[in-house]
């Protein structure tokens, strides 16, 4: 059966669900032969989108547009988005064949915004808010401290959900990724593959700070409709439309912040019951992670937050079961018992905490973007942003991702131009044509300022934060948890996955062989997909 991303079905309105007028029809029709998308089946079908109250946030008004199957889109007037915005299915990209393959793959397709918009109904508290001075605005910006509103992310279904609602994949993605999972593990999505839209409901969300269709740094600044521009402070960034957005002012947000946002998107506006399995790699990982923890824990443990108290969420509505950001949070009901809301999980690549080797990475990019003279702070003029130090960011982090084998079998000490000098500072290294390559091609689909806050995010991992250790936190793990590792990976070596597997009583680990480094999770897509199925066959 063709591979179409799916518009779940409603049975009925849900409890606390955030809807307006019960439900919209909308026809989707097979997309033309020449699109270049995933076809419809002929036989043309009737789905029942819910509709919410709380759409994408914006200074003006909003419209819907329905395009193809591959790509339906709620757009706004002012969308958050990455230096690239087209809308494009990717095309078939090569993938890792093993040991002796010498190519460097590049592990994203085209990326895009496109997706569904869930919109937190009332301001998220974060989990800084009461804590670290969190407490009132910002005296110059006028911007609540600890907490988001609106608190939106993007995300896209791919499937049908059954009628317990329980069938459901959550797949979660790495630092520059997006929510169209067919851009960056499409050979695992479709009919029969491991992520299979024949048998799972799978949501693949976004991530706060992220300039694909979430809020963000790019996103429109509060606060500020109905001012005159004389009363609007001249350190306030623009976009290059003009529109007043966050910028450097984009609230510190954690690991966690994003996977209870995407909890709380799956529980109360989607309806889902209970979850299969959660999957991802590096920050995708991360995320997995925390989603054992709050979601994945047997029973809520109190007082396990940050400060020992609920201070991160205080007076907010969430599953009702434990602190929130706490252990077992979400914990839930089903079958007449207190269960696990996440049923199994299959983390990749990643530890249980961002350790100094990694921060350090980290810190790294973040100083060649400062060392640009046209960062200015992060206020800098959007028609000339520092492109030079955001480029040299990303190609640390492709080395990074990568190995010294992979390096020397790719490019040895092979030159561009034979005939060029063959050392010395115009030494024309087929190397250093590859980084400034993926640097200048980066620029295409990030910015500085979100760069900056997503690698912070990152840092912000650790699963034990607040919650006694992280052996602490872990023990009470004990759904079956898979947890895949690389053999070369430098970035988060094979001994942090031993130790979470340590740490949890259900958990086993899985090697995936390569020379590819950390970015095997995407390229050794044929050893991935095949632990992840053998893993959701063997548990429920």
């Amino acid at each position: 059966m063709p591979l179409e991303r799916a518009a779940h079905r409603v049975v009925a309105p849900l409890a606390g669900r955030c809807i307006s007028g019960g439900t919209r029809r909308v026809r989707q029709r097979a997309a033309s032969s020449s699109s270049g998308s995933p076809a419809m089946p002929s036989n043309e079908r009737m789905r029942l989108l819910p509709r919410p109250l709380c759409s994408f946030y914006s200074s003006g008004s909003t419209s819907a547009t329905l395009q193809t199957p591959s790509h339906r889109i709620l757009s706004a007037t002012h969308q958050p988005s990455c230096p690239s915005s087209a809308i494009n299915v990717p095309p078939a990209r090569s993938k890792s064949t093993g040991k002796n393959d010498t190519a460097m793959d590049d592990e994203y397709g085209d990326m895009s915004a496109a997706g569904e918009t869930y919109t937190h109904p009332t301001p998220y508290k974060l989990e800084s808010y009461g804590t670290f001075g969190h407490i009132g605005p910002i005296s110059t910006t006028q911007l609540p401290r600890g907490m988001l509103a609106p608190a939106f992310v993007n995300y896209n279904t791919y499937g049908e959900l059954n009628a317990e609602r329980d069938n459901v994949l959550v797949i979660c993605h790495a630092l520059t990724g997006n929510a169209s999972l067919e851009a960056w593990w499409g050979e695992l999505l479709g009919p029969g593959k491991a992520f299979d839209t024949d048998q799972y409901f799978i949501v693949c969300c976004n991530i706060l700070g992220s300039c694909y269709g979430s809020a963000g740094p790019s996103s429109d600044r509060p606060g500020w409709d109905g001012k005159g521009e004389d009363e609007v402070p001249p350190n306030i960034p623009r976009d290059k439309s003009g529109n007043l957005i966050y910028g450097m002012d984009f609230p510190d947000v954690s690991v966690r912040d994003t996977v209870r946002l995407q909890l709380l998107l799956l529980k109360n506006e989607l309806g889902i019951n209970s979850i299969k399995c959660v999957i991802g790699g590096s920050f995708g990982g991360m995320q997995a992670m925390e989603y054992c923890v709050m979601a994945g824990a047997t029973r809520p443990v109190k007082g396990a937050a940050v400060n020992g108290t609920n201070g991160m969420g205080i007076g907010e509505k969430n599953s009702g079961a434990g602190v929130a950001y706490g252990i077992g949070e979400f914990v839930t009901k089903r079958n007449g018992r207190i269960e696990p809301f996440v049923r199994s999980a299959v983390p990749i690549a990643c530890g249980a905490a961002h350790t100094a080797w990694q921060i350090g990475i980290s810190e790294t990019q973040r100083q060649a973007i400062y060392a640009d003279p046209k960062w200015l702070g992060g206020r800098y003029d959007p028609y000339d942003p520092p492109s030079s130090g955001l480029s040299v960011a990303r190609q640390v982090a492709m080395v990074s991702y990568r190995t010294p084998l992979g390096y020397h079998q790719k490019f040895g000490r092979a030159l561009t131009d034979e005939s060029g000098p063959s050392y010395g500072s115009k030494a024309p290294w087929q190397v250093k044509s590859y980084l400034e390559y993926q640097g200048r091609k980066f620029l295409d689909r990030f910015d500085p300022v979100t760069y900056v806050k997503l690698t912070e995010q990152m840092d912000s991992h650790d699963v034990g934060r607040g919650r006694g250790s992280i052996e602490e936190a872990l023990s009470h793990v004990e759904i079956p948890v898979c947890v895949l590792g690389i053999d070369s990976d430098v970035l988060y070596p094979l001994r942090e996955q031993e130790e979470m597997v340590r740490s949890m009583p259900n958990a086993e680990l899985k090697i995936i062989h390569s020379d590819a480094g950390h970015d095997g999770f995407l390229l050794e897509q044929d050893q991935v997909a095949a632990h992840i199925k053998s893993f959701l066959y063997s548990h429920d």
